[in-house]
C-alpha cells in the first residue's frame, strides 16, 4: 500500500492535484515515516502556500535522509530549505545556515546532480537576496554544467535560465535573453518535468523583459504563463505572474487594469509569508503616487521597506512634496547598496538620483549619474534605457540642450511604449517652451501629455498639464459653436450623436471638428478631449 500511495502522490504532484498529493504523502508518513514522503509533502506545501508545512516537512525529510545515511538527498533538502527559509520570511541568516550545511554535505560530491541543485539555490539567493548578479552567474553556470554532465534536463535548463537573468542584469541583454528564450521554450514545451521550475524559468524571462524595457515581450509571456497556471492550478506562480503583469499594465498606461490586478493579488496573498507580496505593495504604492493619493502611497511604500522600486517611488514622492533633501538622502543610500555592474537595476535608481540631485543642489553627483546612465544606454541600447538617459541629460543641461534632450526622451519613450514616462517628458518640454514663448507648441505638448495620463484620474502630471493648457494661452482659440462641439467630443459622443444633439448635419460637425484640430494643432479625438478637460470644458 505504501508504494501505491507514493505512486499516487507522485502522479498527483505532476498533475497539480495538491490536496490529493498531501493526503497520499500523509498516509505514507503515518505508515513508514519515509523521508521521501516528507520531502514530497514539503513540495505540496510550497504549492498550496503553506509555509509551515513546506518548511517543517522539509526539515523532517532532511533528518530522515541523515538518519539513513543519504547525505546527497540531505544536501539537496538543506539547499532547498536555504532558499525557502528566505522566501517564507524565516530570515536570511537561517537560510544561509541551511545553505552552509548543504555545502558541507555535498563537498565531496561536486559532480552530483544534488551539487547542481545547490548551485541553483546559491544563484537564486545571489540574484534575489544579495543583488549580486556576477556571483549568481557563476553559480548558474556550475548548475548548467552539472546538468549537462549528468543528463538532468531540469537542472540544465534551470541553470541556463538563471544565467540568462544574471547576464541581463549585468547589461548583457542580447546574450541573456537568448539563454532565457531557450530555457523558457524548453520549459513550456514539456522538457522541464518539475512544474515549479517550469514556472520559475518563465517568471525569470518576464522579469528580464521588464528590466530591459521590452514590455511587449513581457506581456506575451505573462499571458502564456497565466494560461498554464490556470490550467494546472499553479497558485503561487499565478500570483507572481499577475504581479509581473500588473507592472507591465501600469508601464503601458493601463492603470485601471493594474489597480484591479494588484488589489486582487494582495487580497489573495494577505496571509502569505512569501516576499512576492512586497512587490505588489510597492507597485500599488507607485500607482497611488501617480494618482496623487500621497497618504496612501506613503503607507504602502513604507510597508514595502527596502524594495528598490518602493525606494525609488518614495524618492519621487518626497520630491513632489517639496522635500528634496530627504529625497536625495533616500535614493543615495539605495544607489550605494547596488553593485556597480548591475547596470539595468542601477539605471532606474540613477534616474531618480539625477532628479533628486538636481532638486537638492547636488549637481556633481547628478552629473556622474548622468555619465553612468549614458554609458549604460549606449551599451544596452534598448529604447527604455535610452529614454531614461536622455531625460537625465535634459535635467542638468542648459535650456537649448535640454529641449533637444527632452525631444529624444519623448521619442524613445514612445518607441518603448511607456505612455506615463512620455507624458512626464512632454510636460518638461512644454515648460521650457512656455519659458521661451513658444506657447502654441507648449500647449500642443501639454495636450498630448494630458491625453496619456487622463486614465489616472488625478495626480501631479494632470495638474501640470492643466496649468500649461490654462496658463499658456490668453483664451480658448475657438468659436462658441466649436466649444459646444468640443464639449460633446470630450463626453465621448460620435459625430452622428453630436449632430443630433446640436441639430446639425454630420458634414457640418465633421467640418467643425476639422477646424478644432487645426486651431489647437492636434490630430485626434483623444487629444481634443484631453484639451477640453484641461480647459475645464469636459
Amino acid at each position: 500500500m505504501t508504494s501505491d500511495d507514493m505512486a499516487t502522490a507522485a502522479t498527483a504532484m505532476q498533475a497539480g492535484r495538491w490536496a490529493e498529493a498531501v493526503t497520499a504523502f500523509g498516509r505514507v508518513i503515518t505508515e513508514t515515516d519515509d523521508p521521501w514522503a516528507h520531502d514530497g509533502l514539503a513540495q505540496a506545501g510550497w504549492w498550496i502556500d503553506d509555509a509551515d508545512m513546506a518548511l517543517v516537512s522539509r526539515e523532517a525529510a532532511y533528518r530522515g535522509f541523515r538518519a539513513v545515511g543519504d547525505d546527497r538527498a540531505a544536501g539537496r533538502a538543506a539547499a532547498t530549505l536555504g532558499y525557502d527559509s528566505i522566501l517564507f520570511g524565516r530570515g536570511v541568516a537561517v537560510g544561509r545556515g541551511w545553505l552552509a550545511r548543504s555545502v558541507d554535505l555535498l563537498a565531496g560530491r561536486p559532480d552530483a546532480p544534488e551539487a547542481g541543485w545547490l548551485a541553483v539555490r546559491l544563484a537564486e539567493v545571489s540574484l534575489h537576496a544579495d543583488h549580486d548578479a556576477r556571483t549568481g552567474l557563476q553559480h548558474a553556470r556550475v548548475a548548467e554544467e552539472i546538468g549537462r554532465a549528468t543528463g538532468d534536463h531540469d537542472l540544465t535548463f534551470v541553470g541556463q535560465g538563471l544565467a540568462g537573468l544574471a547576464l541581463v542584469r549585468l547589461g548583457r541583454v542580447a546574450e541573456g535573453m537568448a539563454l532565457l528564450d531557450g530555457a523558457a521554450g524548453a520549459a513550456t514545451a514539456g522538457d522541464v518535468d518539475d512544474l515549479m521550475w517550469m514556472g520559475k524559468i518563465c517568471c525569470w524571462l518576464i522579469n528580464a523583459c521588464q528590466e530591459a524595457g521590452d514590455l511587449t515581450r513581457a506581456s506575451t509571456w505573462c499571458s502564456r504563463v497565466e494560461e498554464i497556471c490556470r490550467r494546472q492550478d499553479l497558485a503561487p506562480l499565478f500570483s507572481v505572474c499577475r504581479i509581473q503583469y500588473a507592472s507591465v499594465q501600469m508601464a503601458q498606461g493601463d492603470c485601471v487594469g493594474a489597480e484591479s490586478t494588484l488589489e486582487d493579488v494582495m487580497a489573495q496573498l494577505e496571509s502569505s509569508k512569501r516576499s512576492a507580496r512586497l512587490e505588489a505593495v510597492a507597485q500599488l504604492g507607485e500607482l497611488r503616487r501617480r494618482q496623487g493619493r500621497y497618504a496612501e502611497a506613503e503607507i504602502l511604500l513604507e510597508q514595502a521597506g527596502f524594495h528598490p522600486g518602493a525606494v525609488i517611488s518614495l524618492t519621487r514622492l518626497r520630491l513632489e512634496e517639496g522635500d528634496a533633501t530627504q529625497a536625495w538622502s533616500t535614493v543615495s543610500e539605495l544607489l550605494r547598496a547596488l553593485p556597480d555592474d548591475h547596470q539595468l537595476e542601477r539605471a532606474e535608481v540613477l534616474a531618480a538620483v539625477v532628479e533628486a540631485g538636481a532638486a537638492a543642489g547636488e549637481i556633481e553627483p547628478a552629473r556622474r549619474a548622468v555619465a553612468e546612465l549614458r554609458q549604460t544606454a549606449d551599451r544596452v541600447c534598448t529604447e527604455a534605457v535610452l529614454a531614461i538617459a536622455a531625460a537625465a541629460e535634459a535635467r542638468i543641461a542648459d535650456r537649448s540642450a535640454a529641449q533637444a534632450a527632452w525631444q529624444d526622451a519623448i521619442r524613445h519613450s514612445v518607441a518603448a511604449g511607456l505612455p506615463f514616462d512620455e507624458a512626464d517628458h512632454r510636460l518638461d518640454l512644454a515648460e521650457i517652451l512656455v519659458d521661451t514663448g513658444a506657447i502654441k507648441e507648449a500647449r500642443h505638448q501639454a495636450a498630448l501629455a494630458l491625453e496619456r495620463v487622463l486614465p489616472l484620474g488625478d495626480g501631479l502630471a494632470i495638474a501640470r498639464a492643466r496649468t500649461i493648457l490654462g496658463g499658456a494661452a490668453t483664451g480658448v482659440p475657438l468659436t462658441e459653436r466649436q466649444i459646444e462641439v468640443l464639449r460633446l467630443v470630450a463626453r465621448g459622443l460620435s459625430n452622428a450623436e453630436i449632430a443630433t444633439e446640436l441639430v446639425l448635419s454630420e458634414h457640418t460637425v465633421h467640418r467643425h471638428i476639422a477646424n478644432i484640430y487645426d486651431s489647437l494643432d492636434i490630430r485626434s479625438r483623444a487629444a481634443a478631449a484631453a484639451y477640453a478637460v484641461g480647459q475645464g470644458l469636459g
